[in-house]
């Protein structure tokens, strides 16, 4: 595995990981306060970084190449092999749905300034078409267009802070909060959500686990540091009350473009509004990509399609066309379904890796090329947590359902 491909694998999960939702994160956790909320992060990352060790380690078992069809099939039998079919199509083909939207949305904005009058569904079928190519093309492809993508998304990052970061008040990091509130929490661990991407890595980076190791925690460390220093400079310059205030946001605003509005409206600074627009626009489409890439594998793996020119044209079809036909036939059914995302990840990310790990481990007789620390213990834990967390979720559901019954 050459040092390229390596600096591609660690751009892949971490532009994955970093959508445009970043902006959000320190709304939904205002409440919380920083310390809380840091600790919130960090428990969240962990977990869910042990998840995508897990799945390296199923991978890597059943056979580099292989995706999670194959991989819950040799390790879970038929019924795990179609539960996984059924949760990662509605979690992949949701989130595919949601980033062509939003990519469409900004095609829309690109063409009003040129005068150009394109709807909705056409904005978001430029998108899904200028995608296509770039999957189409394969993983190589996407890696160096993923690779750009992120080191704009890195450079805006950075101007942002450079222009915020002598206006951060340190007292309102530390203004005493008692509030304890769980509910955030399905949320922050789809923020954390690469390891998908992970089957596309062991093919592409040639099943070497060491090398493999020190990608995956890399990769899923810059999405935690990245979270945690813009949750540190938003809660230091918007106050938790007050117009512009981060309660106001969560309660009535976008927090996407809410945000930068408040810093614009706080800071008087129209470089802030362009770079947090440019960052929101790398980090959609390193998400989209991302996401894209893993289901036109997935696919391949449980169709069993060799990636011939033929078959690359089918999957790429099979990979686009139904997130497509939902944005215009159906465009409220993927929010349906991105509103469980919690659940969705918590199975797919966390609670399969870790039983397949598991059923790898101390079932299957065949060699093991790469075992994660902790034993049975840690399996138990990793797999109570993510229970924990469907069990937040569904209560999150619950007061949902009752306030728009009310």
């Amino acid at each position: 595995m050459s040092l390229k491909n390596a600096i591609g694998g660690v751009a892949l999960i971490a532009g994955t990981a970093i959508g445009a939702a970043v902006l959000a994160l320190p709304i939904i956790t205002a409440h919380l306060g920083f310390a809380q909320t840091i600790a919130i992060y960090c428990t969240c990352w962990f977990f869910m970084t042990l998840g995508a060790l897990y799945l390296l380690e199923a991978n890597l078992l059943v056979g580099y190449g292989t995706n999670l069809i194959s991989m819950a099939e040799a390790t879970l039998g038929q019924f795990g092999k179609y539960f996984t079919w059924g949760i990662y199509l509605i979690l992949l083909y949701a989130l595919t749905a949601a980033y062509l939207s939003g990519v469409g949305a900004w095609i829309q904005r690109g063409f009003e300034l040129i005068h150009v009058s394109l709807n909705p569904f056409g904005c978001a079928s430029v998108a899904t078409f200028l995608t296509m190519i770039v999957i189409w093309l394969g993983t190589a492809v996407t890696d160096w267009v993923n690779r750009f993508l992120v080191i704009g998304l890195i450079g805006a990052f950075a101007i942002l802070l450079f222009i915020v970061s002598e206006h951060i008040q340190f007292e309102l990091l530390f203004i005493q909060n008692n509030t304890f509130d769980l509910s955030p929490i399905p949320i922050i661990i789809t923020a954390f959500g690469s390891a998908i991407v992970i089957p596309t890595l062991t093919e592409y980076l040639h099943g070497k686990p060491k090398q493999l190791l020190y990608v995956v925690l890399i990769g899923s460390v810059i999405p935690l540091l990245v979270y945690i220093i813009w949750e540190f400079v938003i809660l230091g310059i918007i106050p938790v009350s007050g117009n512009p205030g981060l309660l106001q946001i969560q309660q009535h605003g976008h927090p996407v473009t809410d945000v930068p509005a408040a810093l614009q409206a706080l800071l008087q600074n129209r470089i802030i509004t362009k770079a947090s627009t440019y960052f929101s626009i790398f980090a959609l489409i390193t998400s989209l990509l991302g996401v894209c890439l893993s289901l036109f594998d997935f696919l391949a793996d449980g169709l069993h399609l060799h990636k011939t020119i033929r078959s690359r044209i089918l999957l790429t079809l099979i990979t686009f066309v139904p997130p497509l036909c939902f944005i215009i036939f159906y465009p409220h059914g993927f929010t349906v379904a991105l509103s469980f995302a919690g659940i969705f990840v918590a199975i797919l990310l966390g609670i399969l890796p870790a039983v397949m790990a598991w059923q790898g481990r101390y079932h299957l007789k065949q060699e093991k090329p790469l075992q994660i620390i902790g034993g049975k213990f840690l399996i138990i834990v990793t797999i109570a947590f993510f229970l924990f967390v469907c069990a937040i979720e569904c209560f999150n559901q619950y007061k949902t359902f009752l306030g728009a019954s009310s």
